[in-house]
């Protein structure tokens, strides 16, 4: 896997990408990406551009940026599986067990995503114009959009950009990637013609900017679709498996979750579907709807015997018309789509 870049490659990054800070062209200088506003240079990693600015975030961008290029130098001799299994393996506090379920959830992304994209994601498969995926991650969803559909993916993180790039490659797909942070999109506006952000908007630090964001590469009648936990719900908070946490205060939330669990309750803030469905009609040219979809049947196979019971329930209840309303309240996730309004 090289580590450098061909002149067409470049002329291709230079055409799409622009300079998060000043927004001018950005052109291939000496194996960097450098700005012609602002003179601002910004590393690539292989061919992925380091485009993130200094802002508050779930990762250190130094530490990071390291962990990567010592992983993309493995890449080449390690099968995909061992590569993921290395970035969960380094988590504190991490079991065998848990590591191996992660890493099978990474390598069944792309037929995971493949379904939604039969369903609730079937106007973004359908989309006009570039497909901007906001904290692409693994890369699942990439690869499992329709071929002839230009695509490109955004994260903070370089390291699972790193493996998003080996897991395209796998599935015959090089969309375009770049680190970079929601709250300062490296594209031009109205650029994109649907943006995607799954399980994302409760980590960034700045939602109503990424929010803004997101309205400014919209380009007319762009498709959304976002997905994000319920901060009021009644089952377990999903990322550190502890009930209540959404009821509290959110100053008080992280010491619950490190009484409760040890775990680290930073750059979590979970919302209601009244708060978001607020914040996009306040900072954004969205007009979105908000739905309550029922529990995913591999993640009802995934869960402990009393638990898929009670999400089976769960999913009958949610079929009752006369109580979705109740769903949007207290259930334990939710989507929103939208489009821009011409």
């Amino acid at each position: 896997m090289s580590n450098t870049i061909g002149p067409g490659k470049a002329r291709q990054m230079d055409a799409l990408w622009c300079c998060p800070r000043c927004r001018s062209a950005l052109v291939s200088s000496n194996g960097s990406l450098r700005c012609d506003g602002c003179w601002a240079a910004y590393e690539l990693i292989g061919n992925i551009p380091d485009l993130r600015v200094p802002t508050a975030a779930w990762i250190d961008f130094d530490r990071d940026t390291a962990d990567a290029k010592r992983l993309r130098a493995a890449a080449a001799s390690r099968p995909l599986d061992a590569l993921v299994r290395e970035v969960f393996a380094a988590r504190p506090r991490w079991s065998d067990a848990r590591v191996y379920h992660r890493t099978q959830q990474v390598l069944g992304g792309p037929d995971r995503s493949r379904r939604e994209l039969d369903d609730w994601l079937a106007p973004i498969a359908r989309a006009r114009g570039t497909v901007l995926e906001i904290g692409c991650g693994t890369g699942g969803l990439l690869a499992a959009l329709p071929k002839d559909q230009r695509a490109i993916g955004i994260d903070v993180s370089l390291v699972w950009l790193v493996v998003a790039e080996r897991l395209l490659e796998q599935h015959g797909r090089r969309p375009t990637l770049a680190a970079a942070v929601g709250e300062a999109l490296p594209l031009g506006a109205a650029s994109v013609g649907a943006i995607v952000a799954l399980d994302v908007l409760e980590h960034v630090g700045d939602l109503p900017q990424v929010l803004r964001e997101m309205d400014r590469v919209a380009a007319a009648g762009c498709a959304l679709a976002c997905s994000t936990p319920n901060r009021f719900s009644l089952a377990a908070e999903p990322h550190v498996g502890v009930w209540g946490v959404g009821w509290l205060p959110r100053s008080h939330q992280p010491s619950y979750v490190r009484w409760r669990s040890g775990e680290d309750y930073a750059f979590v803030r979970l919302l209601s579907a009244h708060e978001l469905a607020g914040l996009a009609a306040q900072h954004t040219r969205f007009v979105v709807s908000v739905k309550v979809p029922p529990v995913p049947e591999e993640e009802l196979a995934n869960m402990p015997p009393r638990r898929a019971r009670l999400a089976r329930l769960y999913n009958r209840i949610q079929s009752w018309r006369w109580i979705r309303p109740l769903l949007l309240v207290f259930g334990p996730f939710f989507r929103v789509v939208g489009t821009t309004v011409r």
